[in-house]
């Protein structure tokens, strides 16, 4: 049953990164996290989300924002992964999962209200941004997830939805295959190969439902689906912690 419920968690979250851009790791972790503990899920989500993003990234490079996210993005967010690689090993697990359950709360909950408020969003300065993208790695390092910090730092900008998406997914490309080497290299992604070659069936089937979706479906309503979902997942986590 743990196995099932990963697979769900692994084909929801990708299929929301495949329609929006990001989401495949904060729901997948979300949902996951209800029967596993996240650092035994990261050297199983890591390495798929490079299988998803390393195609999508190809794809869509002609609509990426490649200066914001070679100089400011990147930088910021690979500095701050390896502060929260290195918090990883020293925080205990109910720690972890409920620093992580709140920060998926305050996402999803100011998204929504974001979503039904319509409201909109001042201009920030790139200072401004670049503290939330250092954030961002740091929940990256320690929770595979830094996208929920990661929009909201450049949620400012007014990208239109093609390059938001293109951009963000280039970003998990890049800092998830250097993630995925740090794992490899301390023997925690060995251990799991089999979990992860099982769920590349899941993980195409759900890259080929969100690109279908992403064309067809009103964002806005999907968003809020999406944003219930981790409000629960969110309360869950609270509840097992």
């Amino acid at each position: 049953m743990e196995y099932l419920w990963l697979g769900f968690a692994v084909w929801l979250g990708f299929t929301a990164q495949a329609v929006t851009g990001f989401g495949s790791m904060v729901i997948a972790v979300s949902l996951g996290s209800l029967m596993f503990s996240i650092p035994a899920l990261l050297p199983i989500l890591v390495p798929l989300n490079i299988f998803m993003t390393g195609g999508m990234a190809w794809q869509l490079r002609r609509q990426v924002d490649w200066p914001l996210l070679t100089i400011l993005i990147l930088p910021l967010m690979v500095v701050g992964m390896g502060a929260g690689i290195w918090l990883l090993d020293s925080l205990p697990p109910t720690y972890l999962k409920t620093g992580f359950a709140l920060l998926v709360l305050w996402f999803a909950s100011r998204e929504l209200h974001k979503l039904y408020r319509r409201q909109h969003i001042k201009a920030r300065s790139n200072w401004w941004q670049g503290i939330w993208m250092f954030c961002a790695g740091i929940a990256q390092g320690l929770h595979g997830s830094g996208g929920p910090l990661l929009v909201y730092g450049i949620s400012s900008r007014q990208l239109d939805k093609t390059t938001f998406r293109a951009t963000l997914v280039s970003v998990w490309f890049v800092l998830n295959s250097v993630y995925s080497v740090v794992m490899l290299i301390q023997g925690r992604v060995q251990p799991v190969a089999l979990t992860i070659l099982g769920c590349l069936p899941i993980l195409y089937l759900a890259v080929k439902m969100g690109d279908w979706l992403h064309h067809r479906v009103d964002e806005r309503q999907f968003k809020v689906g999406i944003c219930l979902l981790l409000i629960f997942s969110a309360l869950a986590m609270l509840v097992g912690a």
